[in-house]
């Protein structure tokens, strides 16, 4: 099946958090049609939402891409609804953070099926459908620190790198019949690989990587094939950096909700610290302990002397409500004006 290269739709594995979904935001953003798959579908169907809220059309799609009967379903699927199909992007999101000396065999397995499996899959099936289009791997981090991973890291660039490669070019084991005519590498898609130097975070901070990604999907990068792009991301930002404004302003004592919103026409007022606050209060006397003792004092003053008549404001003096007379009330009291 012969797919034109210029076909705006795109099939992003793993998109359900990290860099798929980074990259399905980036297309759908940009109007392509995009298919969304994940295993667990409500993470692809929410994904899928997001994207047709930026304007683009999405599907989205369960799919294990370490099954070959479901990347075979995949594929057949977008072919039924679009027609078409211009690339792939696969994220390899499996990772392993234990020390190489404690990792189970299990675990290793499932490294290998997770990220090398799949990537094997889509790449075959790619080769045999996609043709002239293109497929853009991300894969996982990898170092010395985490030797599973730079072994993982290896498989795949190997494998990627191997099909850049002209298979006619590749000696034919002696013994071997001359009968296999390999196809020429110009009718498979053009494959390449997008390193990150760390894990995905979130989408402002991992733009660097979509970047990439959207560059070896465009038509500049048509003579690229079997390349190696290493892609340096920012540290992720801090925990309250990526919580949404409001929960930040409830953990922030210092900031208001509203210093948090884009469109503030008001500039925030500085922060006033709480201890400052308290003793401002307690040296103008409006602290709840100051306030008290001025109601005790005002009952007192009425049980001592009763409450004056406001017409007799001339009598003050014969009825003891001068100044003499009411500095002596309130010492009583226990309330100093």
């Amino acid at each position: 099946m012969f797919v034109m290269e210029s076909a705006r739709v795109v099939l992003v594995t793993n998109v359900g958090q990290g860099f798929g979904r980074a990259v399905a935001l980036s297309y759908g953003a940009a109007g392509f049609d995009v298919v969304c798959a994940d295993p667990d579908v409500d993470l692809a169907s929410k994904t899928a939402a997001e994207v047709e809220e930026l304007g683009g059309q999405a599907i989205p799609v369960q799919a294990d891409m370490a099954s070959l009967l479901e990347v075979r379903s995949t594929f057949a699927k977008v072919f039924e609804i679009f027609g078409v199909l211009g690339g792939l992007v696969h994220v390899v999101n499996q990772e392993s953070h234990a020390r190489f000396d404690e990792l189970s065999e299990s675990e290793f397995a499932e490294l290998l099926r997770e990220d090398v499996t799949s990537t094997y899959l889509l790449l075959r099936t790619a080769v045999r459908l996609l043709r002239s289009g293109w497929v853009v791997v991300v894969a996982p981090p990898g170092g010395p620190s985490y030797p599973q991973m730079a072994a993982i890291q290896g498989a795949i660039t190997g494998l990627t790198s191997a099909l850049a490669g002209t298979p006619a070019a590749h000696p034919l084991v002696p013994g071997m019949p001359e009968a296999i005519d390999p196809e020429p590498v110009t009718t498979w898609p053009r494959v390449n690989v997008v390193v990150p130097s760390r894990s995905a975070s979130d989408p402002r901070s991992d733009a660097a990587l979509v970047h990439a990604v959207r560059y070896l999907g465009s038509a500049a990068a048509q003579g690229m094939r079997g390349a190696v792009l290493p892609v340096v991301l920012p540290p992720p930002p801090k925990v309250i950096e990526t919580l949404l404004p409001e929960v930040q302003a409830a953990l922030d004592d210092t900031v208001r909700q509203g210093d948090l919103d884009d469109e503030v026409e008001h500039p925030p007022t500085d922060a006033v610290e709480p201890s400052a606050y308290d003793d401002a209060l307690r040296e103008a006397g409006l602290d709840d302990e100051a306030l008290d003792r001025a109601e005790v004092g005002l009952v007192r003053l009425e049980e001592a002397a009763g409450t004056p008549d406001a017409s007799q404001d001339g009598d003050d003096d014969e009825e003891g409500w001068n100044e003499q007379g009411w500095d002596e009330l309130t010492a009583r009291g226990g309330w100093q004006r």
